[in-house]
């Protein structure tokens, strides 16, 4: 078996990336062939493996591309990204090799979709976000503050100013989706791969009526440690960007209400506004990646009210593994992992009331004890290790080589 893994970066800058680095290096020790396609200089000693080949596109940051015009024509549409996609695919071992995209909107373009099309290959991809079918690729209308309504690419999703930034890059953004369901097209029944079950649900509506689809969730490696005494902790605690869709914002307002401490930590936008809402709140910046279990162990809950649909945050499986109980939106991919009121508590996206209720409801000695047991008890049960990730992605990858060696005997 061999997979072609194409990643803008080839070190660790967030989630996708390190996703994408971590199963390429536990695929090839469970014997996988590895071609690692990325674009993003460094490239991770992760990668240094008798079975992974580093192919490296000499490219850059989309946006770090000389004037704003060239930046948005190569987002658009990296043409040397194709040409380079396709010469090394067209160099692959046929009946054996399928192609794994993990992420492109930073370098490679919709173009990597496309190489991959062309080449006749089986596809797998990884739905770290909603850039598949969504322009903004959060499926979250940043202008009202609120998900989006309207379908993809309609006329309405067209012309709603619903971009981060502006409308002049939402239209960039349409450019660049317009290319993607374009070279989407020409996939064969590809498959996709979700990090949680609500994420599954939630897209599959969005994406080709020919392809096929698949739970992997993402791998989280920790060290078993004893559970938390959360009772002797006090504060909730809020670990991520200050951004607008995951609305650290309505938590401060909540935890104001329900007279909690609260922690943030981490950096963004609206770090200025939770500290003026919530002046008792106590705001810090992003801790080093060695200390975040240290960080999550001080806390009595951990909080993700996001008011986009979340794919899978990897930051509640840290708490879990910690006997910490996680209050987050039941719009969320985690969500699926929790049973209300039993191991964490699940609450509407931006209700401050009901926040606030939940977290009046943390603050009892008992409760916080029961849910968080049952949160390590459950977590252990089925840990979210490489080896799980692994093997999963491996019958993920038997089944697609199956079926599109089925279907080339039957034509």
């Amino acid at each position: 078996m061999r997979a072609v893994i194409v990643s803008d970066f080839g070190s660790v800058n967030g989630g996708a990336a390190k996703v994408a680095i971590e199963s390429a290096r536990g695929l090839a020790e469970a014997g996988v062939e590895i071609v690692f396609a990325c674009a993003i200089a460094p490239v991770s000693d992760r990668l240094d493996h008798p079975l992974i080949e580093v192919a490296r596109y000499p490219g850059e940051e989309v946006w770090q591309v000389g004037s704003k015009l060239a930046a948005a024509r190569q987002g658009i549409w990296n043409a040397g990204a194709h040409e380079f996609l396709s010469a090394l695919l067209a160099r692959q071992p046929r009946g054996k090799t399928l192609v794994h995209l993990h992420q492109w909107t930073k370098a490679f373009s919709p173009a990597a979709i496309a190489a991959a099309g062309a080449s006749g290959l089986p596809v797998a991809i990884t739905m770290h976000d909603y850039f598949s079918f969504c322009p903004v690729g959060g499926y979250f209308d940043f202008k009202a503050g609120a998900p989006c309504q309207q379908r993809p690419m309609s006329v309405g999703c067209v012309t709603a100013n619903c971009d981060r930034s502006s409308y002049v890059h939402k239209l960039v953004r349409i450019a660049r989706q317009w290319r993607s369901d374009e070279a989407m097209r020409s996939l064969h029944a590809p498959l996709f791969l979700h990090v949680s079950d609500f994420a599954r649900r939630f897209a599959e509506p969005f994406l080709p009526k020919a392809a096929r689809h698949v739970v992997v969730e993402n791998m989280m490696e920790a060290e078993r440690r004893e559970p938390v005494d959360v009772a002797r902790n006090r504060h909730a605690l809020f670990l991520g960007r200050f951004t607008q869709e995951k609305a650290g914002d309505v938590l401060a307002r909540a935890a104001r209400a329900a007279g909690m401490p609260v922690r943030f930590v981490g950096e963004g936008p609206l770090a200025a506004e939770i500290a003026r809402v919530n002046p008792q709140a106590e705001v810090r910046g992003w801790v080093p990646a060695e200390r975040v279990f240290d960080e999550i162990a001080q806390a009595r809950c951990l909080v993700l009210p996001s008011l986009w649909y979340e794919p899978g945050p990897l930051v509640i499986a840290e708490a879990r593994s910690l006997g910490v109980p996680v209050v987050l939106a039941r719009t969320t991919g985690p969500a699926s992992w929790i049973e209300d009121g039993t191991d964490g508590i699940l609450v509407e996206g931006g209700d401050v009331e009901g926040l606030s209720a939940a977290l009046a409801r943390m603050q009892d000695d008992e409760v916080a004890a029961r849910m968080g047991a049952a949160a390590y008890r459950r977590y252990w049960a089925d840990p979210l290790t490489i080896e799980r990730h692994v093997g999963r992605t491996i019958a993920a990858y038997r089944g697609l080589l199956q079926v599109t060696g089925d279907q080339a005997a039957s034509a």
